[in-house]
């Protein structure tokens, strides 16, 4: 049976496992209409089982490398990865209500948010599931250091079962009275973000293929989108459509709120307002989204709305952004170095032209390291370091010209091979058409 026949399968017959623990069960995958939609693309789903293996190998080897004791981990997309445990991503990036702990060779305890252990009862991964202290002033309020003492307490204990005489751990991110109550508790503790993010920058086999599925579902959501736009509209209408679309497909969410029209496209970063589209406006946007998979699809286009031509100065910009983009996704080489991207890559004149904030960038879950700096950044937070087969990178280009007018935004999604590159979102750039190149 083929790969696209599976998909057909699944797509009729929902993929679903029998939990290893409780009894419980858990549908994989983001269900319909993505599974058509990718078996007519002729794409693969990814091994799941596989994935997480993959995920935790590769976080085990980075603690492994720094003779650590484990990691602790509060951030949900560390979380995710490590473990693929999930639970109310986004409410827990601003409240620290769950956390694991992950043995460098021992044990994965999650503690979950109260009354939500049955979750992960499923999981083969997760070792041990309690409830998570709370730590926050919300939860905790006047009882904070009473909960950071008794959750310092408990975490002390696995380090010292499972820390094999080591007791450093790294931590990614944590209240300030958790951070101050470990190391009363006699814990070293290390930036578990330089951790993770160096586990997260390769990615295996069934990550990549589920990277292609998020990326075809941003493909078709976009697609949808470019059907929708009209004069007359506003622009967090148009944005909607991408949201109903991406979630649609099994996406989870979108980072920001980056699509602008008209003059509102310089300077970028301006969010979706209610201003109305006209017709001969620029449209651009940012996907900035956490999709399919829960993997990352950061790309970026700009069209024009309407039947009247923009004009030359907007035609011209979007000339300038689509070469900066040709000619710097060619630098993408297993080997090239950090700094020979930055002293190499691309640009508009700086003095004439307002420009991106970095030239490329890593994408996995979601943004990743490396950020990589255009040349007259360097100095002040410009690093180091080597492109490797398996990284997935962003190339991003905006322009605007200082003095006004029209900006255009421009992002494809890279992976870097053996040999050089593939380009994962490989849609026209062109200002009146969306299909594939």
């Amino acid at each position: 049976m083929s790969a696209a026949e599976k998909i057909r399968q699944q797509a009729t017959d929902p993929l679903e496992i029998r939990a290893a623990k409780e009894g419980h069960r858990r549908i994989l995958g983001p269900g319909e209409p993505a599974l058509s939609e990718w078996a007519t693309a002729g794409l693969a789903l990814p091994d799941l089982e596989g994935m997480r293996s993959w995920r935790l190998g590769r976080t085990r080897a980075q603690l492994s490398e720094r003779g650590l004791a484990g990691g602790l981990l509060f951030d949900p997309l560390n979380i995710f990865y490590a473990v693929d445990a999930s639970n109310m991503q986004v409410w827990v990036l601003h409240n620290q209500a769950r956390y694991a702990f992950v043995a460098t060779d021992g044990p994965v305890v999650l503690f979950d948010y109260q009354g939500c252990e049955f979750l992960s009862g499923h999981n083969p991964h997760v070792d041990e599931v309690r409830s998570a202290t709370p730590l926050t002033y919300f939860l905790a309020g006047d009882r904070v250091d009473e909960q950071t003492s008794r959750f310092a307490d408990e975490i002390a204990v696995l380090v010292q079962e499972h820390g094999r005489g080591e007791t450093r751990l790294a931590v990614d991110i944590i209240p300030g009275a958790g951070q101050h109550a470990l190391e009363a508790a006699g814990l070293s503790l290390v930036d578990g973000m330089e951790v993770m993010e160096r586990a997260r920058a390769i990615k295996g086999p069934d990550e990549i293929a589920a990277m292609r599925c998020s990326v075809e579902a941003c493909r078709i959501a976009c697609a949808e989108m470019f059907r929708a736009m009209r004069p007359g509209m506003t622009e967090q209408q148009l944005w909607a459509v991408l949201w109903s679309e991406m979630i649609t497909r099994g996406g989870e969410w979108m980072e920001c709120r980056l699509l602008a029209s008209g003059q509102r496209t310089n300077p970028w970063f301006q969010e979706a307002s209610s201003r109305v589209i006209e017709d001969g406006d620029l449209v651009a946007f940012d996907t900035d989204l956490v999709g399919s998979y829960g993997m990352g699809t950061d790309i970026s286009r700009t069209w024009v709305c309407g039947n009247t031509d923009p004009g030359a100065q907007a035609r011209h910009v979007h000339d300038l952004a689509c070469e900066q983009l040709h000619r710097n996704i060619e630098l993408l080489t297993p080997g090239r170095t950090f700094h020979e991207l930055t002293t190499q890559a691309w640009m508009p004149p700086v003095e004439d032209y307002r420009h991106y904030s970095c030239l490329f960038h890593g994408v996995g879950q979601c943004d990743e390291w490396p950020a990589i700096v255009p040349l007259h950044y360097w100095e002040g937070s410009g690093y180091d370091g080597v492109l490797e087969p398996g990284m997935v990178l962003t190339v991003e280009s905006y322009v605007g010209a200082r003095s006004g007018g029209p900006g255009v935004k421009l992002e494809d999604q890279v992976l870097i091979t053996e040999n050089g590159y593939e380009n994962l979102s490989p849609w026209t750039l062109d200002l009146d058409v969306f299909e594939v190149l």
